[in-house]
């Protein structure tokens, strides 16, 4: 009656090494997705350096696009500027004057 029995012991160290095993590779796959998966740690990275090319590119668009729009607004019927008109004219659709004499360049060379 006095006697304590302890659960016999032999076969339980497996149980715990495929446990010990399987919350390690648990562990591996959580920190590997954490760093490296499609929203890791790298991924963000890659991401903020996207975000400041395209805001570079944004800002040039915006700009080559509001000169556009003083160029559009300038040949507009109520603003339009004779020297422009006739700038775009002579570049666009090669009109020259009686007597004119025009020599093309490249455009790589400006």
């Amino acid at each position: 009656m006095g006697q304590i029995r302890f659960a016999d012991q032999r076969g339980a160290g497996w149980g715990q090494v495929a446990l010990t095993a399987g919350l390690l590779l648990a562990l591996f796959y959580i920190g590997q997705n954490t760093l490296a998966g499609r929203h890791g740690l790298l991924a963000l990275i890659e991401n903020r350096q996207e975000i400041n090319l395209l805001e570079v590119e944004l800002a040039q668009v915006e700009s080559e696009r509001a000169i556009i729009a003083r160029d559009v607004q300038l040949l507009s019927p109520p603003y339009v500027d004779q020297d422009l008109l006739d700038e775009r004219a002579r570049s666009e659709l090669g009109y020259a004057r009686a007597g004119e004499l025009v020599i093309f360049r490249d455009q790589e060379q400006d």
